[in-house]
C-alpha cells in the first residue's frame, strides 16, 4: 500500500467523520473533544494537532487513562494506556512502558504527544452472578421449549391415532377335511375301484 492510497483513505475517512466530532480548545493544555476534557502532559515536536486529534478520535480510547499520539507517513496514529496502578492489564498497555511502544512501533525521532483523559468512563461489565443468572433463564426457555415442542408432537401423533379404526382380526385360515363317503356295503360285498379312461376313479359294488 502506497503512500497517496494512504492519504486517499484518510481523506475519505476525515469526511466521513467530519461531523461527529467537535473538538475545542480551552487554553494551551487542556481541550475538549464532545465536551470530553482531555490535558496534554507531553507534546514533541509540536506533535498536537487539534483537527487532526478529532479527525482520528473514537469515544473507545474515553476509557483509557492516557492517549498516545504518534505519526507516521503524515498519519496521526493513537492508542490507549491504563495507569500504572491499574489492575488486571499487562504491563505493555500501561502508561510506563510508553517508552517502550515509541521505540519498538513508532518511527525513530517521530513528533508524538501523550494526553491525560480526565474523565475516564469505564465500560459495563457484566458481573458473573448475572451471567449466570442470564445462562440459566436462557436454559430453561429452551427446556420450556423442547418441553412444548414434545408435547406438540404427542399431541399430533394421539390426533393421527384417533383417525384410524382398529380392525377385527381375521379368524385363522383352517383346511377343511372331507370326510371319506361311507359306503354301506352289503355282507360278502367289496367295494372296488375302477379307473375310467378319462382318469378318474368310482366305486363299483361286486358281489362275491
Amino acid at each position: 500500500m502506497n503512500r497517496d492510497h494512504i492519504n486517499e483513505l484518510a481523506e475519505q475517512q476525515a469526511e466521513r467523520r467530519q461531523n461527529l466530532y467537535l473538538g475545542t480548545r480551552l487554553d494551551r493544555t487542556h481541550i475538549e473533544v464532545n465536551k470530553h476534557p482531555f490535558e496534554i502532559v507531553l507534546e514533541y515536536r509540536d506533535g498536537f494537532d487539534l483537527d487532526k486529534f478529532v479527525e482520528r478520535f473514537s469515544p473507545i480510547l474515553n476509557k483509557y487513562d492516557y492517549i498516545v499520539g504518534d505519526w507516521g507517513f503524515e498519519q496521526l496514529r493513537l492508542k490507549g494506556f491504563y495507569r500504572d496502578d491499574v489492575k488486571d492489564v499487562q504491563r505493555s498497555q500501561t502508561i510506563g512502558a510508553v517508552q517502550d511502544y515509541l521505540y519498538e512501533y513508532c518511527n525513530f525521532g517521530c513528533a508524538y504527544f501523550v494526553l491525560k483523559n480526565e474523565r475516564v468512563i469505564k465500560p459495563k461489565r457484566t458481573s458473573t452472578h448475572n451471567r449466570k443468572e442470564t445462562n440459566k433463564r436462557d436454559n430453561n426457555k429452551q427446556s420450556r421449549n423442547r418441553s412444548n415442542r414434545s408435547s406438540s408432537r404427542s399431541k399430533q401423533r394421539r390426533k393421527s391415532n384417533h383417525k384410524f379404526t382398529t380392525k377385527q382380526k381375521a379368524a385363522p385360515f383352517t383346511e377343511k377335511q372331507k370326510k371319506p363317503a361311507n359306503v354301506a356295503a352289503k355282507t360278502g360285498q367289496q367295494a372296488r375301484t375302477k379307473k375310467q379312461s378319462n382318469g378318474k376313479r368310482h366305486f363299483t359294488i361286486r358281489q362275491k
